[in-house]
């Protein structure tokens, strides 16, 4: 053990800090430590409506948020700036309402996945691209994720609030339609940026156990114990939340979710047509059925994806 680790064992938070050039502050690469900060953020479900962000700075959080790591310097993501009051207003709609944040942000965004650019590159230098179905979707949304995390945190560090929406799945193929994306660019969810109605962030966001993400030398499955402090400690956002007073149980929540009639399996079609209406499946003439649709109808067809 070095110096520095016996020093920070020892009581100095800072002793292993002072071991890495990177982090010295001579150095001009002083980074703050934001782990205690990002132990206890959490999503602004209310904004001020009259508060307003210049453009600019806008700009300066999505420039920090393309810092993010890539899959191979490919950069399969885009940002939709939604600045017509009507157009939030009709994406609103699609999420079948309870989302006001769209409407009352200073900003919203439709983070994206793109491979539409990269196939224009591609064509650019007289090479050929040919979209995968799997792995765009897949790799698509990770780098997509990565850049939107990166422009929240940016947003955070200057006392703004931010909202993500995943409700635009409810009207996936519809809200790429209203926000203009061609084939080869897929929203998979907003972005709601502004100045929290109350001042700060105040949502009881508690999490699962960290022994319950964090596993060692393989995937441990959670034991009756665990499995009942996942509970309990999710419980405790009831009576401070959008998702139901103290009577609730998380329980229920994962059932909303992830049941037979949940949202998750609901969504399921949704998201297959928004894949094809887009184009992910063309180059393979694929047509895979949803669940309830009728997959002779879907073979009679599948040889006419690629006109779509």
């Amino acid at each position: 053990m070095s110096d520095a680790e016996r020093e920070c064992v020892d009581g100095d938070p800072d002793g292993d800090r002072r071991d890495r050039p990177a982090l010295a502050a001579e150095s001009g690469g002083s980074v703050p430590d934001l782990t205690s900060w990002l132990a206890h953020r959490a999503t602004v479900r209310e904004f001020d409506p009259d508060a307003e962000i210049p453009d600019g700075e806008v700009r300066e959080m999505v420039d920090a948020g393309r810092k993010a790591p890539t899959s191979g310097t490919t950069q399969m993501y885009s940002f939709v700036w939604v600045r017509d009051p009507a157009t939030r207003e009709r994406i609103h709609d699609l999420c079948d309402r309870g989302t006001e944040q769209i409407e009352e942000a200073s900003h919203f965004l439709v983070v994206c996945i793109d491979l539409r650019r990269i196939r224009r590159l591609l064509e650019h230098r007289d090479r050929e691209f040919q979209i995968t179905p799997a792995m765009g979707l897949l790799e698509g949304a990770i780098d997509a994720s990565l850049a939107a995390m990166g422009t929240m945190t940016a947003a955070e560090s200057r006392g703004y609030g931010v909202c993500p929406i995943g409700n635009i799945l409810n009207g996936l193929p519809a809200v790429a339609e209203t926000v203009g994306v061609p084939e080869g660019v897929l929203p998979i969810f907003g972005l709601c940026i502004g100045v929290p109605r109350h001042g700060e962030a105040s949502e009881n966001a508690p999490r699962v156990p960290l022994d319950a993400v964090l596993h060692e030398d393989g995937y441990d499955d959670p034991d009756g114990d665990l499995l009942e402090a996942c509970h309990d400690a999710m419980d405790a956002m009831y009576g401070d939340s959008v998702y139901g007073d103290s009577t609730r149980e998380w329980h229920g929540t994962l059932v909303r979710y992830w049941g037979p009639d949940g949202f998750m399996n609901r969504r399921e079609g949704t998201l297959l047509a928004a894949l094809r209406q887009q184009g992910f499946f063309a180059a393979r003439g694929l047509d895979e059925p949803a669940d309830g649709e009728n997959a002779d109808s879907a073979d009679e067809d599948s040889d006419e994806c690629g006109d779509d």
